[in-house]
């Protein structure tokens, strides 16, 4: 086999295998091109044999499966003949109906201008048909209108409208019949706007305060072209779009668009922001944007009055009580709240204006720009930007603040007494003086030209001419109009306290989006050029009340600081003793400027100045009382207990002891007698007794009566000023500790979270230095009471031995009367002290006091003439009878004066034997006493020589000595 024949095998092959797929044609094509191209015979019997061969095979293989597919075959050939059937009858109706058709043609020809005719007449019916269906559509325009607009669905009406007008107008424009019906959807037409500002100046101002919500996947309404019920559209075939809000400001980088859709199944106020939406581009369709825009500009002054009115009916309705008569009643907490409710509604109203102006900026900016004949440019007098509401709503709050804070009133009666401020102050000592003042002219009592808000006469003229030249400003510009305003509460200028932190707050929203506040400059100036001067008039007038002194006909006046408060005063204030009505009428007068500093925090510094000011004047106006109390004669001299309290050694001594640092706040427990031992006591006692007896008693001169305090109520007035001004000083000393220097801040730190805001260092220093003199004179006041006892006792008991004489024929059964004085005395004193001091204080005053009198009763000794027994007994009946009276005021039995009796009673004695006693008990007196004894013994008895006395005297020395040997021993 040749090469050629050996490369052709497998093609056969694969032709064979191929036999089902190839068509018969094909493959004896190749048998032919096989034996032709053999050049051999044997190679063409083979090639035959070959084939015979594998055509048997064929045959077989066909045989066998014709037998398994037999009833496949049968069907195949059945479909297949009736297959061929159907064929043959179609040709045979095509070719039936082509013939038709030419005989149609051959017909038609011949009757083509009659069937012209029919062609037109058909064409002209279904244009009337048509026409007939519009003006049935046209005449139910009216009814949806109604239901649109009833359900508030403007945007569907609008369409409707516009489109059924711009029907009549063309299309329908030649039916006479539609004239009426035309007219009628014109003039609604022409209304349409006025509906549409109508509902926005609704939603803005009336509609209650709702949760901004922006819902697009519910909210639907069908396109322009969709919407309409004739099938034609205005040209605006791109669906419009709404400015979707992502900030306050009306800006185009900051408006993103969504698409306004009305959904008639829904109610369109549910979404506030999509409704201004569709309400604004209806008003765009009508083409009535810019006189929709300039109602709403004009109409803005007058809708928020109403908004207001509405506001002020509100809160009468839910305080219960009727509005006309509250205007009568001092109720600031209904303007608070009346203002919380008009500031809530006025974010509301400015948001609502803020949507209103997105839109309109939309659709004068991007909608108009494609579509010029329906772009309806706005002029810059029309349009209006959302700070020109916000200065709207500052205008009519101003004016609104203005009536209810009576400015007008409060800035009249200030400039009718422009110099509160700077009017010398009155000398209010003359009411506190024991004299009879001469008509002292009625003068402002205080003065406030150092402080720091105090202005001058000029200034405050010209702030206030400034001020009111404001609300003349405001008359000019209409702000000041014909507004009717029903008030909640009496105007009254204090109303600023109830509604400066909400309306601070509020004025700080102002300023984010203004940068200024026309309504901030309007508080400041009210507050600083009339509140402040309110505030000052009404504290001098509260406090002037209290210290004025009570005129009568009689030589003498009361003054001002023997003015008590009433019991029903003191158990309110809760304090254990009474005090003085001056002191509590500024202490509520500094409560009521610490409130305002809580109130008005931006202006804590000026009250806390002005608490300033008032607490160094009545400092001083105390101080004054003080010295007219103390002080004597035309040389100002002082009494003698007011010059040993000022003295520094006797006033240091005293302040060391233990009595008196129990009295102290934090030191103290009444004193402790475990701590301080009865000994330890005594030695304090005698030491103060020897300060005290080496100031008064080291000459023969008595103490003048001018020298001490003759009227109790006097003392009553220093006990009564201990204790009010120790009161007072410890409510402010917890005032000046509450309050935050500027001082304590840290360099990064603004202020302390704290109520107040940081105070100025130096004015913070000033109170509490004011505080500490405050108690440096209750202290002093004290110390004054506790000399004043002693030196009473001075007063009277010096003259029992210097005038009295003991040395009589007769017993004289009675005390002394100085002695009888002086009990008298003392029990006046304890009465007035029970009353006006606290007990812990009553018992500093007059503890220690038997050793004081004993003490002054044996150093008296020196000053007896002589003596007799019949003087011995009266000299102990003196002492008891003091000893009895000092017990019943102090409740204790006064031992001390125990000594004093027995003193006297070694004279009894003589000498020698009073020597004995001392050298075989001890001695219980000095030898300075013992001394003083013998002398008076030999003055007394006559017949004893100097030597005698002189020898005693050695002896005296002897045995004392011998006994503090022993002692130390």
């Amino acid at each position: 086999m040749s090469s050629s024949e050996k490369s052709k095998t497998p093609s056969q092959n694969q032709l064979y295998g191929q036999s089902g797929k190839d068509s018969s044609s094909a493959y004896l094509m190749s048998i032919v091109q096989t034996l032709s191209s053999s050049a051999d015979f044997e190679q063409r019997e083979k090639e035959k044999t070959r084939i015979e061969k594998a055509y048997r095979e064929s045959d077989k293989r066909l045989g066998e499966l014709v037998a398994n597919n037999y009833q496949d075959v049968t069907q195949i050939l059945k479909a297949f003949n009736g297959m061929t059937k159907s064929i043959n009858e179609s040709r045979d109706k095509i070719r039936k109906i082509k013939e038709d058709l030419n005989s149609c043609k051959t017909l038609l020809h011949f009757k083509r201008d009659e069937l012209r005719k029919l062609w037109k007449d058909g064409v002209e019916h279904k244009a009337v048909l048509s026409m007939l269906e519009q003006v049935e559509q046209i005449k139910e325009v009216q009814d949806k209108m109604n239901t649109y607009i009833a359900n508030k669905h403007y945007l569907h009406a609008t369409d409707m409208i516009v489109q059924a007008v711009a029907m009549l107008e063309g299309p329908l424009y030649g039916v006479d019949a539609l004239r009426e019906l035309k007219s009628d959807l014109i003039n609604i037409k022409e209304r349409m706007h006025e509906t549409l500002i109508e509902e926005l100046s609704k939603q803005i101002y009336e509609r209650s305060l709702p949760s901004f919500s922006l819902q697009r996947g519910s909210q639907m309404r069908l396109s322009r072209k969709d919407a309409s019920v004739w099938g034609w559209s205005d040209g605006l075939d791109s669906p419009r779009r709404a400015p979707k809000l992502e900030g306050s400001e009306m800006s185009s980088s900051k408006i993103s668009y969504y698409e306004v859709k009305e959904n008639l199944n829904s109610n369109p106020q549910d979404n506030l922001e999509n409704f201004i939406a569709i309400l604004t581009e209806s008003l765009f369709a009508l083409h009535k944007l810019p006189d929709g825009v300039e109602r709403l500009k004009l109409s803005m002054k007058g809708s928020l009055n109403k908004l207001i009115n509405t506001a002020t009916q509100q809160i009468a309705e839910s305080s219960g009580q009727q509005l006309d008569s509250m205007v009568n009643h001092v109720q600031p907490k209904y303007l608070n709240e009346l203002l919380k409710l008009i500031f809530e509604q006025a974010r509301y109203v400015a948001k609502t204006h803020q949507i209103f102006l997105n839109n309109v900026f939309r659709l004068t900016t991007s909608v108009s720009a494609d579509h010029e004949s329906s772009g309806m440019p706005l002029l810059s007098h029309v349009l209006y930007d959302i700070k020109d509401v916000w200065s709207e709503i500052q205008a009519r709050l101003q004016i609104l603040l203005s009536q209810y804070l009576d400015v007008r009133n409060t800035m009249s009666s200030r400039q009718q007494a422009p110099s509160g401020f700077d009017e010398p102050s009155m000398d209010i000592s003359q009411y506190f003086s024991k004299k009879r003042p001469a008509k002292p002219k009625k003068v402002s009592l205080f003065r406030f030209d150092a402080s720091q808000h105090a202005i001058s006469v000029s200034s405050a003229r010209q702030q206030i001419q400034q001020f009111e030249h404001l609300f003349s400003f405001q008359d000019a510009l209409g702000l000041s109009d014909n507004w009717h305003i029903v008030k909640v509460c009496k105007p009254d200028a204090f109303n600023i306290t109830a509604i400066y932190k909400p309306l601070r707050s509020f004025i700080v929203e102002v300023e984010e989006i203004m940068e200024t506040s026309a309504l901030q400059e309007f508080i400041t100036d009210f507050v600083q050029n009339a509140f402040l001067g309110q505030v000052h008039a009404k504290v001098s007038e509260n406090i002037e009340a209290a210290t004025r002194a009570d005129d009568y006909d009689g030589p003498s006046s009361f003054d001002a600081l023997r003015n008590i408060i009433d019991e029903k005063t003191r158990r309110e204030l809760g304090v254990p003793r009474p005090l003085l009505q001056s002191t509590v009428t500024v202490d509520s007068s500094i409560q009521e400027l610490q409130d305002l500093m809580h109130d008005l925090p931006n202006y804590a510094d000026q009250f806390l100045n002005m608490i300033c000011n008032v607490l160094r004047d009545y400092k001083d106006k105390c101080n004054s009382a003080y010295r007219d109390i103390v002080q004597h004669g035309s040389d100002e001299k002082r009494i003698i207990s007011s010059m040993w309290a000022k003295d520094d050694d006797i006033s240091r001594f005293l302040r060391s002891l233990p009595s008196w640092r129990s009295l102290q706040p934090r030191q103290g427990k009444e004193l402790d007698h475990t701590i301080c031992s009865e000994e330890e006591m005594r030695a304090l006692n005698s030491k103060e007794a020897i300060i005290l007896i080496s100031n008064l008693s080291t000459d023969e001169s008595l103490i003048p009566q001018q020298e001490i305090i003759t009227d109790v109520t006097q003392m009553r007035t220093v006990a009564n000023v201990h204790e009010s001004l120790e009161w007072f000083a410890n409510r402010l000393d917890l005032f000046a500790d509450s309050l935050t220097p500027q001082s304590s801040l840290a360099p990064l730190q603004e202020e302390l979270p704290t109520e107040l805001p940081p105070i100025s260092d130096k004015t913070l220093q000033s109170l509490k230095q004011l505080v500490q003199e405050f108690k440096d004179l209750a202290e002093i006041c004290l110390l004054l009471l506790h000399l004043e006892v002693r030196v009473h006792c001075f007063y009277y008991l010096l003259p029992v031995a210097k005038q009295s004489n003991y040395a009589g024929p007769i017993d004289d059964l009675d005390p002394d009367s100085n002695v009888l004085k002086l009990n008298k005395d003392l029990s006046g004193m304890e009465e007035m002290m029970t009353q006006s001091l606290q007990p812990k204080k009553f018992k500093y005053i007059f503890e220690s006091l038997g050793y004081l009198v004993a003490s002054i009763l044996i150093n008296s000794v020196q000053f007896l003439n002589k003596i007799n027994e019949n003087g011995i007994k009266k000299m102990c009946r003196n002492i008891l009878a003091i000893q009895q009276n000092l017990t019943n005021i102090t409740l204790t039995r006064e031992s001390d004066l125990d000594r004093a009796r027995h003193f006297y009673e070694l004279l009894y004695m003589n000498p020698d034997e009073v020597l004995n006693a001392v050298a075989e008990k001890g001695p219980q007196f000095t030898l300075g006493e013992y001394q003083e004894l013998i002398k008076l013994y030999h003055r007394s008895f006559a017949g004893n020589p100097v030597q005698v006395q002189d020898a005693r005297m050695q002896r005296l020395h002897s045995v004392m000595e011998k006994g503090q040997n022993e002692t130390l021993a």
